[in-house]
C-alpha cells in the first residue's frame, strides 16, 4: 500500500525525493503503513519555538540552518577516535578488542528548522552525547536526503556537522540516507556512486566516518542484482578510502543479511546493517535469530535503525510497541550479541519513533525515550575501543 494521505502531506519535500512515499509490498518485513523514518503527527500540542541551543556558538546560515562556527569546524582531530576494522563477524580497535558501537539517528539537519517546535543541528548533536545531560551515544548517525543529489553542496552542508560530532569523541555515520528502489525505475547507480565519490575521499584519513553508503533499498528483492548494483560503489569507495568501516545495507528495507552472509560483497571492512521494528514480530531468540542473529555468527552486523513506542501520537502500524513486550526483551538479546552494534531511531521530537514529545519531554513507560537513556548510560565503557 502507499502512503495515506495524511502522512504524505506531513513529509518535507526533500524526504519524499529520498523515496520516504515509497510503496510498502505486502508480505515483506515492512508490510503495512508508514516507513518509520516518517514523522508522527504531533500538530495537536507541538510549540512554535525551541529552546536556546546548548550546542556552542551558532552563526546565521543561508540555508536556513544554523551550523557551527567556522572556528569550532576547524578545530579537527580533538576527539580522533582509533580506526576500526572487521575480523571474521566482529568490529575490533587496534588491538584487537572487540567494539560495540551503541548511538542514535537524528532527523536529517536539513529538515530540522521546518518540524514543529525545533531545535538547531547544533543543539541536538550536542545534547545526544552530553554526560551532564545524562546522554551517553557513543556514535552518531547522521542521515543526508535531498541534498546528496548535489555532493559538493550536500559535503559543505554537512561537513560542520561531522566535525562537532568529530570534536565530542563520536564516531559518526554518513548515511545516503535513500528508501526507494535501486536501478531502473529507482535511484540510478550513478547517483550513489557521484556521492560517494565525492564524500568518501574527503573522509579517507578521518578515522571516526563510517560509511553507510545506501539507507534502504527496497526492491528488486534480489540479493544478485542488489550486489551488481552496489558492487561498483564499494570498488569505487576503496580505491580512494581503505580503511573506513563501511555499513552496507541491502533489498526490502535491509533486512537480507541472510543472503550477505551466503554471499558477502568485496572489499573489506564491510558491517552488514539490518532494520528492526515491532511490526516484524515479538524479539524471542529464535525471531532474532532467523532475522540477523544467525548471520551476525558470520559476518558483522550492526542494527541502525530499530525503535518503538506505545504513545499513539509517536508510533504507528509497523513502530507500535511497548518497552515491556518488545524493548526489554530486545535489549536482553542484544547485550547477550555484544559483537552486534546499535543505533536507535530516533533523536527527534516530531519524526517517529521519536525520543522525545511534541515539547521536547523525554518519553518514558512503555515508550522509548527512558529505556535508551538508561541503556546507553549502562554501557557507556563496555566494548568501547582503545587507542
Amino acid at each position: 500500500m502507499r502512503l495515506t494521505t495524511k502522512w504524505q502531506l506531513a513529509l518535507p519535500l526533500g524526504l519524499l525525493a529520498c523515496g520516504c512515499s515509497s510503496i510498502v509490498v505486502a508480505g515483506s518485513d515492512r508490510d503495512s503503513g508508514t516507513p518509520p523514518d516518517a514523522p508522527i503527527d504531533a500538530s495537536t500540542d507541538a510549540g512554535t519555538g525551541g529552546d536556546t541551543h546548548a550546542g556552542g556558538d551558532l552563526d546565521g546560515a543561508s540555508d536556513g540552518v544554523a551550523h557551527p562556527t567556522d572556528g569550532a569546524a576547524a578545530d579537527a582531530g580533538s576527539g580522533t577516535r582509533p580506526w576500526l576494522h572487521v575480523e571474521g563477524n566482529q568490529i575490533k580497535d587496534p588491538a584487537g578488542n572487540l567494539v560495540t558501537l551503541r548511538g542514535v539517528s537524528i532527523l536529517d539537519p536539513e529538515y530540522m528548522p521546518s518540524s514543529p517546535n525545533p531545535k538547531t543541528p547544533s543543539e541536538i548533536i550536542a545534547w545526544q552525547a552530553d554526560a551532564a545531560r545524562g546522554w551517553y551515544s557513543r556514535i552518531l548517525r547522521l542521515d543526508v536526503c535531498e541534498k546528496n543529489q548535489d555532493p559538493a553542496g550536500a559535503f559543505s552542508f554537512y561537513e560542520p556537522f561531522v566535525q562537532q560530532a568529530i570534536d565530542q569523541g563520536q564516531y559518526v555515520i554518513i548515511d545516503f540516507h535513500n528508501v526507494t528502489d535501486f536501478g531502473s525505475g529507482g535511484t540510478a547507480q550513478s547517483t550513489v556512486l557521484n556521492f560517494w565519490n565525492y564524500f568518501a575521499p574527503r573522509y579517507a584519513d578521518s578515522p571516526n566516518v563510517i560509511f553507510e553508503v545506501f539507507n534502504e533499498p527496497v526492491n528488486p528483492d534480489d540479493w544478485t542484482a542488489w550486489k551488481s548494483f552496489i558492487q561498483p560503489v564499494v570498488d569505487a569507495i576503496r580505491a580512494v578510502a581503505p580503511k573506513n568501516l563501511i555499513f552496507m545495507g541491502s533489498p526490502q528495507w535491509s533486512t537480507r543479511v541472510n543472503e550477505a552472509a551466503a554471499d558477502p560483497i568485496s572489499g573489506g571492512n564491510i558491517v552488514y546493517v539490518f532494520h528492526i521494528y515491532p511490526n516484524q514480530g515479538t524479539p524471542t531468540p529464535s525471531l532474532l535469530d532467523s532475522k540477523f542473529g544467525t548471520a551476525a555468527n558470520t559476518i558483522p552486523v550492526v542494527i541502525t535503525e530499530f525503535g518503538w513506542n506505545d504513545d499513539a501520537a509517536s508510533s504507528d502500524s509497523i513502530t507500535h510497541g511497548t518497552t515491556s513486550e518488545w524493548g526489554q526483551p530486545f535489549r536482553t538479546y542484544m547485550d547477550a550479541h555484544p559483537h552486534i552494534s546499535w543505533v536507535n531511531w530516533i533523536f527527534d521530537n516530531y519524526w517517529g519513533p521519536g525520543i522525545f514529545d511534541a515539547n521536547w519531554n523525554l518519553m518514558s513507560g512503555e515508550n522509548q525515550g527512558t529505556f535508551i537513556q538508561s541503556w546507553l548510560a549502562d554501557l557507556k565503557d563496555d566494548h568501547q575501543p582503545a587507542g
